[in-house]
């Protein structure tokens, strides 16, 4: 009986915090005007650090990698839908030429001709999770993509899709670690998870949190977007399922690879799941799927409203997991402006925004300094801006 209460009560304070879904969370003109003017700062400095060439001019050049330039990629694109100048459009599609160009070439467990990603260059470990943060960006560029452009990008994500289903003859770097059938676990507790790749000198099948999100949810939902193949849709909402199946009572999700949880990425796992979920409520048509992931991740969301500081970001000062914390703002965006406003999100939100339009403030973050952190900040702002508009794939 006291159970029952303690819902109806939960139920009761939800409703007295919420009202319908708000499409823009900046309304202030000014506001606006600012949170543009930050991301022309992102935008710029990766120009400025030729992220066209493939390798950005930074000081420490082992914090960029395929997945940092992706993602600054994407910031570029969004800068571009949003004021429609061409520069940044130009220098986002030079870094996808260098991207597809960059894909290996290996024979599938079926024999037919399949690619994929190093993480830092060729050579580099073959992690899906960098390689679907990667894929995702690069089908959000096809839409501006012409010709011959266009169908090198179109290919290169043909070829990691099936690399991810059906695998390789054997390691493809030749490191004697192996072929594999697939990355996608079909039976069993961890069906529709997604494993690593290669891991620490191994084959690694089991399920990886973070492939499963961007590679198993957000990458295939994407290509199921731009394909029309219901096969790739049915692929993102099994990882969706695993991705809510494995949420802790408090909320939190944890970080599994390769057999293990671990416990200093809470932030970092938070990102990249909501862009996992996020990716698939908005192209599923699964109404109960989508009010799954509404009702599950209702937790996980106060979950990061309890965490979040007063100065408005999360975790410790540049941190590996602060840098890659500011996707969390994913989901509050979303639930804001696509599931029902919520007082509490809006002044997460907005102490957040107000954190970012401060200039030292940016600086002690590692705004334009970071690789990683710049491109999540700037991930969050172009959302906040225009919902939706760093998911636009058509």
């Amino acid at each position: 009986m006291l159970s029952v209460k303690i819902a109806l009560v939960m139920a009761l304070l939800a409703g007295a915090f919420s009202s319908p879904a708000q499409e823009t969370i900046v309304t202030d003109p000014g506001e606006r005007a600012q949170c543009l003017g930050v991301l022309r700062e992102i935008g710029d400095w990766a120009i400025d650090a030729e992220i066209g060439s493939g390798a950005l001019a930074v000081e420490d050049r082992r914090r960029t990698s395929i997945f940092t330039n992706s993602n600054l990629g994407r910031v570029l694109l969004a800068l571009y839908d949003l004021t429609q100048e061409e520069r940044y459009k130009t220098h986002a599609l030079a870094w996808f030429d260098h991207l597809a160009a960059l894909q290996q070439i290996t024979l599938s467990s079926r024999g037919d001709t399949v690619g994929y990603w190093g993480d830092l260059s060729p050579t580099g470990n073959i992690y899906l999770g960098d390689a679907g943060t990667s894929a995702t960006a690069l089908a959000g560029a096809v839409r501006y993509a012409q010709g011959e452009q266009r169908c090198a990008y179109l290919t290169a994500l043909q070829r990691y899709a099936d690399f991810v289903r059906f695998g390789c003859q054997d390691d493809p770097q030749g490191k004697n670690r192996g072929g594999s059938p697939g990355w996608i676990l079909t039976n069993g507790d961890d069906a529709g998870a997604i494993g690593c790749g290669y891991y620490r000198g191994q084959l690694s099948v089991a399920p990886y949190t973070i492939a499963t999100s961007v590679t198993g949810a957000a990458f295939f939902s994407a290509w199921y977007e731009l394909t029309g193949n219901t096969e790739y849709l049915t692929i993102a909402e099994q990882a969706v399922r695993w991705l809510l199946k494995s949420r802790m009572p408090d909320g939190e999700i944890p970080y599994r690879l390769h057999n293990r949880v671990l416990a200093q990425w809470p932030l970092d796992t938070m990102s990249y799941v909501g862009e996992g979920l996020v990716s698939v409520y908005r192209r599923s048509d699964d109404s109960a799927l989508r009010n799954e992931i509404v009702r599950v991740m209702q937790r996980s969301l106060q979950w990061l409203l309890n965490r979040q500081e007063r100065r408005g970001v999360w975790g410790r000062m540049r941190s590996e997991d602060q840098q890659r914390s500011q996707g969390v703002l994913t989901l509050l965006i979303w639930h804001q402006s696509a599931v029902a406003a919520d007082r509490r999100i809006a002044n997460a939100l907005s102490r957040n925004l107000r954190y970012f339009l401060d200039k030292d403030n940016r600086k002690a973050f590692g705004v334009n300094e970071l690789p990683i952190a710049t491109g999540f900040v700037g991930l969050g702002i172009a959302e906040a801006l225009q919902p939706g508009v760093t998911y636009r794939i058509n």
